[in-house]
């Protein structure tokens, strides 16, 4: 039987024409209120008007479009993991124009199961919300050549409810012979709540 765990959405074509009729909704509302509010208490030629408006909605566009790539996304199957993050408005602008045309993305790591040697499950500090002292797990997977990946898992640093999903694809390389090493019995903690997982690593941390 065919094991696949996906963690994030991956986002289609259609998501990208939403998206953009959205957009430019607001766009041509805002458009509006510069016409009726905005340009009548002003002196400016018709050509300048113009010349607003197109740099209106290029900045809307630039800004805006490119956020819809801006998104994680983790894949498990049978061969490989493979890892999806757009950095950088060039770059998710370029992704946009990827997922329109439906060509499919690069990912941003890929690891043949049967090159992983074993995963590492730890955590490190980091700084929360208004400067203060947080916690984010991290997954660091050493391959057959020695090198290691080291990988951060989204949407339990930063919240979110699919901690499980992490529980299953740690399962499944334990299952395929792969090493779990866990030296802070973290795994069954992510069938917890985010809060829960950060109340555990604070206990550790008082016990040290």
């Amino acid at each position: 039987m065919k094991k696949e765990v996906i963690i994030g959405k991956k986002i289609t074509r259609g998501d990208v024409i939403k998206v953009f009729m959205v957009v430019n909704m607001y766009a041509f509302i805002m458009l509006w209120v510069m016409y009726a509010m905005v340009f009548p208490s002003i002196d400016l030629s018709f050509n300048t008007k113009i010349i607003c408006s197109i740099i209106l909605l290029l900045t809307i566009w630039i800004l805006i479009v490119p956020m819809i790539s801006a998104t994680q996304r983790l894949e498990m199957s049978d061969e490989s993991i493979r890892y999806y993050q757009t950095n950088g408005k060039w770059h998710q602008f370029k992704e946009i124009l990827h997922i329109f045309v439906n060509k499919e993305a690069e990912p941003n790591f890929c690891l043949p199961l049967d090159k992983i040697k074993s995963v590492t499950l730890s955590y490190k500090t980091t700084l929360g919300g208004f400067g203060l002292k947080a916690y984010i797990l991290v997954f660091s997977f050493l391959l057959q050549d020695n090198n290691v990946v080291t990988f951060i898992p989204f949407n339990i640093s930063g919240g979110g409810n699919n901690n499980h999903l992490y529980f299953d694809l740690l399962e499944y390389l334990q299952e395929k012979g792969i090493e779990i090493v866990d030296c802070y019995d973290l795994k069954d903690k992510l069938k917890l709540s985010h809060q829960e997982i950060l109340d555990y690593i604070l206990q550790i941390e008082v016990k040290k």
